[in-house]
C-alpha cells in the first residue's frame, strides 16, 4: 500500500492471514494494464526492468477478480502489489535469481528494494547512494522472517551484500548478520534517511524532476 499503515489489531492480523490463503491465481501475462503501468510509475521503476522479473497477475479474492504487478517465488507463489492491495498468494517464499554462477549474493527485504537496484544500476541514474558494482546473484527474502532461515544458503558465497530495510526490525538483522561472519556486507547505509532503497529512488527522482522544471522556466 502507499498509505501509512496503522499497527494491526490479533483480529486484522488474522483477517489479514485467511485473506491471503484465499487468494487464488486466475492467469499471468506480460504488464499491460495502464493502472498497474501507473502505479510502477510512482514507484520510479520503468517498465522493461519491471517486465523482467514480474507479471501482470489476475487473482481472485473473496469472489471478485483484482489486477496486481506479481513477484513470483521459488515455491509458485506471488507477491501481490498495485496502488490498493498488498499482500501474497501461498506458499509464501523467497526467491533466488541466478543468472550464472556467482561468488557473491545480493540480498533484499522486499522485491521492490530489487527492482529499485535494478533500475538504478541499469538505468545508470545520478543518484547519491554509491551502490557496489556487483556480479552477484539476488535473494529476494518477501518476509524478513526468512533471513535466518536462509544462512545457510546466504553463506555457500564469499561476500553477502545486505540491502535490508532500515527500519528497528531491518537494522537489527543485519547487526546479527555483521556478526556472524565477515562475509557479510552493510549497504544500508547508503540510503539512511529513508525507509528502504524504493523510498530513497522515488525521492531523488522527484527532487530530479523538480530541479529540471526550475531550469525550465529560468530558460
Amino acid at each position: 500500500s502507499l498509505h501509512p499503515q496503522q499497527k494491526a489489531s490479533a483480529d486484522e492480523k488474522k483477517q489479514n492471514r485467511e485473506s491471503h490463503s484465499k487468494i487464488q491465481i486466475i492467469s499471468t501475462r506480460e504488464i499491460a494494464d495502464p493502472g498497474l503501468r501507473h502505479y510502477l510509475s510512482t514507484r520510479q521503476i520503468p517498465l522493461p526492468v519491471a517486465n523482467q522479473f514480474c507479471d501482470e497477475v489476475v487473482f481472485e479474492l473473496y469472489g471478485k477478480k483484482h489486477l496486481a504487478i506479481g513477484f513470483k517465488n521459488e515455491g509458485g507463489g506471488y507477491e501481490l502489489r498495485n496502488e490498493y492491495f498488498k499482500g501474497s498468494s501461498t506458499p509464501k517464499q523467497p526467491r533466488l535469481i541466478i543468472q550464472k554462477p556467482q561468488k557473491e549474493l545480493a540480498v533484499f527485504e522486499g522485491f521492490f528494494s530489487f527492482l529499485s537496484f535494478q533500475t538504478m544500476v541499469q538505468s545508470r541514474i545520478k543518484i547519491p547512494v554509491e551502490l557496489p558494482e556487483l556480479q552477484a546473484g539476488y535473494l529476494v527474502l518477501n518476509s524478513l522472517s526468512f533471513f535466518d532461515r536462509n544462512r545457510e544458503r546466504m553463506e555457500k558465497y564469499e561476500a553477502v551484500h545486505l540491502f535490508l530495510d532500515r527500519d528497528k526490525a531491518g537494522i537489527t538483522k543485519t547487526k546479527q548478520a555483521l556478526q556472524w561472519s565477515s562475509r557479510y556486507r552493510d549497504h544500508s547505509k547508503a540510503y539512511a534517511g529513508y525507509k528502504d532503497l524504493n523510498e530513497c529512488l522515488v525521492s531523488t527522482m522527484k527532487a530530479q524532476l523538480q530541479q529540471q522544471r526550475r531550469k525550465g522556466r529560468h530558460i
